[in-house]
């Protein structure tokens, strides 16, 4: 599978809705609605993190996995599209869809402290998901610091 079609779902899926209310300063009243706003993408926290692409090698690995499982369970099947074969194919995707969800909930649990961080540091009141927005300024992008403390995190511990 493509890299994003295992993980494009991080896109949709509400992370910010789960993130604690960033800390703001006395002056983050004073700022323009504009600086009070910063933005991620998602979509490169996940295919570019090293948590984001080891979570995507394993579901590839996994996809693979049962696929093979399945092409060998088929060939024994007396009917090899019956609905037998039709069970064992809608258990796997169940399956493979409950892995997904795993890794996809593994990455926004540690995306969001980070996330909450800076937007605490920038006195933020809102994060955007830059994957679901027309335009947003370049200096609103938190992306690549939040990639780079994910990965920093992710070194630290060992992976």
């Amino acid at each position: 599978m493509k890299t994003t079609l295992v993980l494009g779902l991080l896109a949709a899926i509400p992370v910010l809705a789960q993130l604690p209310k960033p800390s703001t300063s006395a002056s983050a009243g004073d700022k323009p609605a504009a600086e009070r706003t910063v933005v991620i993408s998602v979509q490169r926290i996940a295919t570019e993190s090293m948590d984001g692409r080891a979570a995507n090698q394993r579901l590839q690995a996994l996809a693979q996995k049962m696929a093979a499982d399945l092409a060998a369970k088929q060939k024994e099947l007396p009917q090899p599209n019956g609905p037998e074969f039709q069970r064992l194919a809608q258990q796997s995707q169940a399956e493979f869809a409950n892995t997904q969800r795993q890794a996809q909930a593994e990455l926004r649990a540690k995306v969001a402290p980070i996330v909450n961080e800076l937007a605490g540091q920038r006195g933020a009141d809102v994060v955007l998901n830059a994957d679901t927005i027309v335009w947003a300024a370049a200096r609103l992008d938190v992306t690549n610091a939040v990639i780079a403390k994910l990965d920093a995190l992710s070194s630290s511990q060992g992976k």
